[in-house]
């Protein structure tokens, strides 16, 4: 059985860093991380990183104004149905934070509507990503925080470019840099699959096999 969202939400709280890229003249909204933690709980270490492919619905819970990534700073967010899915995991395990990057801190829930924007972002010579040079630091202070990291961006061909392209995974598995990496990969496809599949059954099946192998 998966916990109602009503339910999630008297337990869980979710704040995220917010900001502002421009490509071409236009402004797009960018998500850098975002955390999931317990209420009542304070705790200075991440039980988990998940990476995922991009933000998707997660939208700021206030006003943000025209900040940039040097200026963001961790604020009330709202909850998606993926962030949702991995409150569950965390009853399940016990967790008390867990941390969300992604291979693109592009906001956008439509995957058409992504590939295009990741593709202007490209041509410009803008970062979008954690993972792109100039943000070693930053990416190492967020990955050692944590007891395990976990691959989880999905089926899509624009996830499995990037992925190979910042170095986290090649030919199904991870790439000699992140060999502590979890995933649960499609047997066939070689991907590692994202934790909110389509239907509540396989949402269920995602976290019985994702609990032995945490």
């Amino acid at each position: 059985m998966l916990i109602p969202a009503e339910q999630l939400r008297k337990t869980f709280q979710v704040e995220a860093k917010f900001y502002y890229a421009q490509v071409n003249e236009e402004r797009f909204l960018m998500r850098q991380q975002a955390r999931i933690f317990r209420k009542g709980i304070s705790q200075s270490t991440t039980d988990a990183v998940f990476v995922m492919i991009n933000p998707g619905g997660c939208l700021p819970g206030e006003s943000i104004g025209n900040i940039e990534i040097a200026e963001a700073k961790f604020i009330s967010a709202k909850p998606d149905p993926t962030q949702y899915q991995l409150m569950n995991l965390m009853e399940r395990k016990g967790w008390n934070v867990i941390t969300l990057i992604n291979l693109s801190d592009i906001c956008e829930g439509n995957m058409k509507s992504f590939i295009s924007r990741e593709k202007e972002f490209r041509k410009a010579n803008v970062a979008h990503s954690l993972f792109q040079q100039g943000n070693t630091k930053e990416l190492k202070e967020v990955l050692a925080s944590a007891d395990h990291l976990i691959f989880a961006w999905g089926a899509s061909d624009i996830a499995k470019k990037l992925a190979c392209q910042f170095g986290l995974f090649h030919d199904g598995q991870p790439t000699d840099s992140y060999l502590h990496a979890k995933a649960l990969v499609h047997v066939e496809n070689k991907y590692p699959r994202h934790p909110k599949p389509a239907t509540i059954a396989n949402r269920i099946i995602w976290l019985k096999e994702m609990e032995p192998l945490l």
